[in-house]
């Protein structure tokens, strides 16, 4: 029996991890170091004021966000079952409506005194978050098409292209945020001005996608299926909506308790701890993020094999790379602390004894983000609102409130209290997902993929040899036989596959490493699906092998079957060949 293998699926994590990796310690180091920079040159108050103002940042991301994540996980998927032009209407219809939503934001900028005061209760930090709050939400419309471009790039065959971009719009972001915050009076605003510059003058970097001959995404003006591309866009991204909506409610209600009750100091060693699963973001959120831009698209394929081996290669990777983070930080715990500007006094016990035990929720943290990451993409999105629910807000602040309460007066014994209730949210949404899958999904593990056994399906791979070609004619007609399949059909798919893997060998270049066939029964057709690595070659618009008449190769394929369509995907040749089961339909060439 020829045995599926992971190589394709690992060809493209690994090609996809390191981009994805860029991205998200780009997008999070400007984060983390913007914190840093607040901190060392305007103060811990500056640092408090940057922290409670990205409430407001947080709000006007949700709709770009959401319509970002939600847009490109379904073009993935709409991608993976070839349907490209109702792709590409979800590609445009989450820009223009994103847009929109960045100039609502834009014109709310002149009620940021009021948003300010409502975030800090009057405190001596409302003028600060003010400058910050107002800079922000008039760049509102910039950060909604990045958000766009750095979420559907991946998908759409180029993963480097995002990375290079978030890394170009850091660079500028940090130069000006050095410069604003050291050498002018703009305070908080300049690191709110400086974001906004870098994601905009950053855009050069994205000329090549918009010229790529490689692009399957294009945007029209989407005329019809808008109900459809917006319902499945929400769907896909109603885990990013709640989880953005509970988290911002989260923020709210965590600063203000902070304040009023432990003060500045207080609210300096959260903005630390926050800023380390910032850092964990930095460090796994790449890995993990490759469940969208990967795994959308080979569930799209049905292709379950895929998922359950990227799925198992991205938790590996994530707690390996987890685990030596988490030794680091508790080793240099002191040190961690003082690259935010706290360096001697009380402030600096509090913060170290607090972080020591804060990390001890960050194996719950990447868990519940590889359930929420995975079950978004594979359509469970009921399954990603509730692990979202619970993790970001649900599980979180009644534990935090009731800790906060009981503890002692002192402002250490608070804090203590405030991180173990951190620990027990993330803790308690994994075992709450663990008792909700045991108790409605009897049986099957926390992936809930299909077991190939139970479909009609052959899942196969092969070197890119003659002699194994040869071996997958016999592998099909003996699955045919097993599934009751008419004779002929299965005949006919089966030198279809066996000419198409030639094909692959004669056209795909030195870099087919592995070809992978899959053969599915549905009620009224075979669809054999062959992917490999191989450079673009498109065999539907191929027309003649040769210039002597004969039938043969990808014009004797295209005799025999009734469709064949072909998408170059995830930077792989993905071709469909179909056979109807109804005799009428059937070419027989």
């Amino acid at each position: 029996m020829l045995k599926r293998n992971e190589k394709l699926i690992k060809t493209k994590l690994w090609q996809y991890l390191l981009p994805g990796i860029l991205l998200t310690a780009s997008l999070q180091i400007g984060n983390v170091v913007d914190t840093m920079l607040v901190g060392n040159i305007l103060g811990a108050d500056a640092m408090s004021a940057v922290k409670i103002g990205m409430t407001v940042d947080n709000i006007t991301e949700l709709p770009g966000y959401v319509l970002a994540v939600g847009g490109s996980i379904a073009a993935g998927m709409l991608l993976g079952r070839r349907e490209r032009e109702q792709a590409d209407c979800v590609f445009s219809m989450t820009f223009l409506v994103s847009l929109a939503c960045g100039a609502l934001f834009m014109l709310l900028s002149v009620f940021s005194p009021f948003f300010s005061r409502l975030l800090t209760g009057g405190d001596p930090l409302t003028d600060s978050v003010n400058a910050f709050v107002r800079v922000t939400l008039l760049g509102a419309p910039v950060i909604g098409v990045v958000l766009q471009f750095i979420n559907y790039v991946a998908v759409d065959n180029h993963p480097s292209l995002a990375s290079a971009y978030v890394i170009a719009s850091n660079v500028i972001n940090l130069t000006f945020d050095y410069l604003l915050l050291k050498f002018t009076p703009l305070g908080t605003a300049g690191a709110a001005l400086s974001t906004i510059l870098g994601y905009a003058l950053a855009m050069v970097v994205l000329i090549p996608y918009l010229r790529s001959p490689k692009r399957m995404l294009h945007f029209i003006i989407p005329k019809k299926d808008l109900y459809q591309s917006l319902k499945l866009t929400l769907c896909m991204g109603m885990p990013t909506l709640f989880y953005m909506i509970f988290d911002t409610a989260r923020g709210l209600a965590l600063n203000m308790m902070i304040v009023r009750t432990m003060g500045n100091d207080g609210m300096a060693v959260f903005t630390i701890c926050d800023n380390t699963v910032l850092i964990v973001e930095m460090l796994i959120g790449g890995i993990v993020g490759t469940l969208s831009s990967i795994g959308g698209v080979i569930y799209g394929e049905k292709d379950y094999y895929g998922m359950r081996a990227l799925a198992k290669n991205v938790l590996f990777y994530s707690y390996a790379v987890l685990a030596v983070f988490m030794t680091a930080l508790a080793v240099f715990t002191q040190q961690a602390v003082g690259f935010f500007g706290i360096t001697g006094g009380p402030l600096l016990g509090l913060a170290v004894s607090s972080l020591r035990v804060f990390i001890f929720s960050l194996p719950f943290y990447l868990l519940n983000s590889f359930l929420m990451n995975y079950y978004q993409t594979t359509e469970k999105e009921k399954l990603a609102s509730f692990v979202t629910s619970l993790r970001s807000c649900v599980a979180v602040l009644p534990p935090a409130f009731l800790l906060v309460l009981l503890a002692g007066p002192s402002e250490e014994s608070k804090l203590r209290a405030l991180m173990i209730a951190l620990i027990l949210g993330e803790a308690i949404t994994v075992f709450a997902v663990a008792v909700l899958l045991r108790w409605r999904y009897r049986g099957r593990d926390f992936l809930l993929l299909p077991d190939a056994q139970d479909e009609h399906v052959l899942d196969i791979s092969i070197h890119p040899t003659i002699e194994e070609t040869s071996r997958v004619p016999r592998e099909i007609i003996a699955f045919g036989e097993r599934c009751g399949i008419d004779r002929e059909k299965a005949n006919l798919i089966a030198v279809a596959a066996e000419e198409m893997a030639v094909n692959i060998i004669r056209y795909g270049g030195k870099h087919v490493h592995s070809i992978d066939i899959n053969l599915s029964v549905t009620p009224d057709s075979l669809l054999l699906r062959t992917r490999d690595n191989g450079i673009p070659f498109d065999p539907s618009h191929y027309t003649t092998d040769s210039d002597a008449f004969e039938i043969h190769g990808i014009e004797l394929v295209k005799r025999i079957s009734d469709k064949v369509q072909y998408l170059r995907i995830l930077d792989l040749n993905n071709t469909t060949v179909e056979i109807s089961l109804k005799p009428q339909e059937a070419k027989h060439g």
